[in-house]
């Protein structure tokens, strides 16, 4: 067993049996984790993969942007509805590639989270050692419940602005005005002052 300290993210389908379409569901199922894998590449330590057909798990190097990728993948699954646990802990199993196999105090937080989100219906949670952990949910609940206020439309613009430098080059790839584009930055002004002090708190879990 390592004394050093992971982040394992479970993340399972809710109310997968109605699901319609469940071919295409698990084929964008497979794309999301392949591109998850890709665009955190710096920050993952086991590569996700699915595990128990509506499941899958991975494992970073810490937790500083496991909230970012849990939105991003939801992003990707939208509007398929998942739930997620995240754990802070140590293994006691070697380090593997992919994130199968292994066990530790990570994966058993994780689970236990997932189950809790599962139970409360929540689609966030997350279990480690700090007195914080029950602010941090909170933070996080009010995050998500800002993010199903957003349409469609504007979650892609607060998404590619993220990737993005300025507004204007954005606003002609999608054939909107820069206004426009101000407008929903604007009203997304909180969550994304609290989606930055969530991810400094995340860096020192």
């Amino acid at each position: 067993m390592t004394s050093r300290r992971y982040c394992a993210i479970i993340g399972d389908i809710r109310r997968s049996r109605s699901l319609s379409a469940r071919g295409r569901v698990q084929l964008r199922f497979s794309n999301a984790i392949g591109k998850i894998n890709r665009d955190f590449k710096k920050e993952i330590a086991s590569k996700f993969l699915v595990t128990l057909g509506d499941e899958f798990q991975g494992l970073l190097v810490s937790p500083a942007e496991s909230y970012q990728l849990v939105r991003r993948f939801q992003d990707l699954m939208e509007p398929v509805p998942f739930s997620f646990g995240i754990g802070v802990g140590t293994l006691s199993t070697p380090l593997k590639k992919d994130a199968l196999g292994m066990d530790g105090e990570a994966f058993h937080r994780a689970r236990a989270a997932l189950d809790k989100a599962k139970k409360h219906k929540r689609e966030i949670l997350y279990s480690f050692d700090s007195p914080a952990l029950e602010l941090a949910n909170a933070l996080i609940g009010l995050l998500e419940s800002g993010w199903k206020r957003l349409t469609s439309r504007q979650k892609e613009i607060v998404q590619l602005m993220k990737e993005s430098s300025s507004q204007q080059p954005l606003a002609r790839r999608l054939r909107i005005s820069q206004p426009a584009v101000s407008k929903v930055m604007s009203s997304f002004r909180h969550m994304s002052e609290a989606e930055r002090a969530l991810y400094e708190f995340l860096r020192v879990v």
